[in-house]
Formats: structure tokens, sequence, C-alpha cells
């Protein structure tokens, strides 16, 4: 009988353990503190893309707390409080934080494109006075990646567009290069020819002298090689 009894301590002592650790392990992977937060914000979004429940809360990047709730602002409150937010965000403070001032603004951002985001308190100037306890405050647009990626879209789209219109203008010019670059080759390997002559006996200029074959045209424009400017060994 009193192994018996023994037997069911134990196993009620190791059961009661492993709730106990499952519960520590519950509250530290959801983020939960039980502790009574020290403030509590409330705080105006344009938009929460990314952004979910028990995300954190910093402060110039250093953590200070985690969202409480999120929810849609109402058409009136739209209207009257939070022209141009759609999302209200209360978050709770639990790290001591300087005094927040006027000129304190939000932000949703991620420290990677990969990493999870938090909500950012960037803090107002240190001249300006300290905010009015109740102050809703409002957040910045941050632009996601699905905004960029759908704006490089709509710019590839219209330089698609451009490039169609004007298919035949684009072609005429790119001919228009074609040629100026070929006359620039072949003026570039007389030049070389003139300099070269020029330069191993400037007196040429007055009393002349022999004067170098020089390649035509068409052997220059031909090659994909730098043609050799002939130059007088006299």
């Amino acid at each position: 009988m009193k192994k018996v009894r023994s037997d069911f301590l134990i196993a009620a002592a190791v059961i009661l353990c492993s709730l106990v650790l499952l519960g520590a392990l519950s509250l530290a992977i959801s983020g939960t503190d039980l502790n009574k937060p020290k403030a509590l914000l409330t705080i105006d979004l344009p938009s929460a893309v990314g952004l979910d429940r028990q995300a954190q809360v910093r402060y110039a990047g250093t953590i200070a707390g985690r969202i409480r709730s999120i929810r849609p602002l109402s058409d009136e409150e739209r209207t009257k409080e939070s022209p141009g937010c759609c999302i209200r965000v209360v978050v709770e403070i639990r790290h001591p934080l300087p005094v927040l001032r006027v000129g304190t603004v939000a932000a949703v951002i991620s420290d990677t494109v990969l990493a999870e985001k938090y909500l950012n308190l960037e803090p107002g100037p240190v001249i300006n006075p300290a905010l009015p306890p109740g102050t809703i405050l409002y957040a910045k647009h941050s632009a996601n990646l699905d905004e960029v990626m759908a704006s490089g879209k709509e710019l590839l789209d219209g330089v698609n567009e451009l490039l169609t219109k004007n298919e035949s203008s684009i072609s005429k010019a790119i001919l228009d290069l074609k040629n100026v670059l070929e006359n620039f080759k072949v003026v570039a390997t007389y030049a070389k020819t003139f300099m070269g002559t020029v330069a191993r006996k400037p007196w040429r200029l007055l009393w002349g002298g022999p004067v170098p074959r020089l390649p035509s045209e068409e052997s220059i424009l031909k090659t994909d090689k730098v043609v050799p400017a002939p130059i007088p060994n006299d």
C-alpha cells in the first residue's frame, strides 16, 4: 500500500513539474510578460502590413516593449482623429524610456529583408516639450517589399510602353549613333598617324616629307581590332 502511494506521489510530482515547464516554455515562446507594463501608448498607422500582435516595440532601435493589440480605425476615427491612418495599435512599454517629446513618430521597419518587422519609435527633438498623457502618436508610411516590387513593375511597364511607341525613332537614333562611331574610328586612326608623324619630326609641318600610306576606310571599318597607324621611319 505504501509503495503504491509512493509511486502515485512521484507520478503526480512529475506531471506537476512537466506542467510548470510547459507553462514557462509557452510564456517564453509567446513573449508574454507577466509584469505590469510601465506605460501604454496608442499609435495610429497608415498600414500594418507585416506587423503582427506581440511584435516588438523599440525606441531608437532598443527594445522597449511589445504590441498589445491591433485593430482597424472606424470611419469616424479616420475622419476626426487620424486622417491618413487606417490602423490603431496599442503598445506596452516595459522598459524605462526617456521622456517622449513632441515630434516623436513611429515606423514599421525590419533589420533585414527576411527579418520580422517591428514598430520603432523615433524620438523627437530634445528641445521640444513632453507629450501630454493620452497623446496619439502617428506613424510615417514605410514602403514594404510588395509596394517596391509593384513600383518596379510599373516602371518596367512604362519603359516597355515608351520603347514600343518610339521604336522607329530609337532605331533611327541607333543607326545615327553607329554612323558617328564609325566616322570617329576612321578619324581616330588617321589622327594617330598625323600625331605620330608630327611628334617625331615637327618641322614636317613646314618642309613636308614622305607621306605614309594610310589604310582605307573599308579596312578600318571591317576589322574589330585596333588598326596600327603607319608612321614613317625616316
